[in-house]
């Protein structure tokens, strides 16, 4: 009897019968299947770390421009809010306390008849011409508003309870929650009701939880020579309280001018008997 010829599909069947009567087979089958799993976890986990970065790093830029203050301004130092500190000069220097009448007669701020103290400086170009307004220092802007009285104002916040005011603007190109660089515009001189004499002028104040400093003592300082600002606050405090003791010790031991004369009489009535 003769041989029966196999069809094409057929000697594909016994060939992979053949084969997989092989020893070496079935375990070459279970090392690629587990290759595979293995290629297949790698690639998911690479995946997703990929995608955990960069949810970290758009979080970390959203917070870097509404919230958080820059971490360098720690290490700059206050700067002239103008980009040329010799074309400027102080008009209305800060009102200090322990300034001689003269001195302190020339920080008084005029509104309308009244005398205030210049809790700040008074900053005016040489030309008597309007200039560009600039961040001190590297922080974020809590207020930015106009105010009828002061004009348009910018507060920006830094660390360790210190802020930059800047008033009398004509305009303002920052909003609040926004992050500033030192040394960006953040608006221009203007005028206000508050001293219109003085023409377009900047004024700008540094505080330190809440408590106004003289600028030009800290002009290429950092933050941290603020520092004493609220020691030497509670000092001052202190010693006036204790001025005000003594004046009302002086005042209870110093009898008024009707018991002196009181005195004199019983004193003059008594030697005027014994005579």
């Amino acid at each position: 009897m003769s041989d029966k010829k196999m069809t094409p599909q057929e000697e594909q069947i016994s060939k992979l019968r053949k084969l997989t009567k092989k020893r070496w087979f079935y375990p070459a089958v279970y090392l690629c299947a587990a290759a595979v799993v293995m290629i297949g976890s790698l690639w998911i986990q690479h995946s997703m770390s990929d995608n955990q970065h960069k949810e970290k790093g758009q979080t970390a830029l959203h917070q870097g421009k509404n919230e958080a203050i820059p971490v360098n301004s720690a290490k700059e130092v206050f700067k002239w809010p103008v980009a040329d500190k010799n074309a400027v000069k102080v008009a209305v220097p800060f009102y200090d306390v322990n300034a001689d009448a003269t001195e302190q007669a020339a920080a008084l701020l005029n509104y309308d008849n009244t005398f205030v103290p210049n809790k700040g400086i008074c900053i005016v170009k040489s030309d008597n011409k309007s200039f560009d307004v600039m961040a001190s220092m590297s922080g974020k802007v809590v207020k930015a508003q106009k105010d009828d009285l002061l004009g348009y104002f910018v507060d920006i916040e830094h660390k360790d309870g210190v802020h930059t005011i800047y008033q009398s603007l004509a305009s303002i190109a920052v909003e609040e929650g926004q992050t500033v660089t030192q040394g960006d515009v953040i608006g221009t001189a203007g005028t206000e009701k508050l001293m219109t004499d003085l023409g377009p002028h900047l004024h700008f104040e540094i505080r330190k939880d809440g408590v106004a400093v003289n600028p030009t003592d800290y002009f290429q300082k950092g933050l941290a020579s603020l520092d004493d600002v609220n020691k030497a606050t509670e000092k001052t405090s202190v010693d006036k309280q204790n001025n005000n003791d003594s004046e009302s010790n002086v005042k209870e031991n110093t009898p008024s001018p009707e018991e002196s004369s009181t005195s004199t009489d019983q004193g003059d009535q008594t030697d005027a008997s014994h005579s």
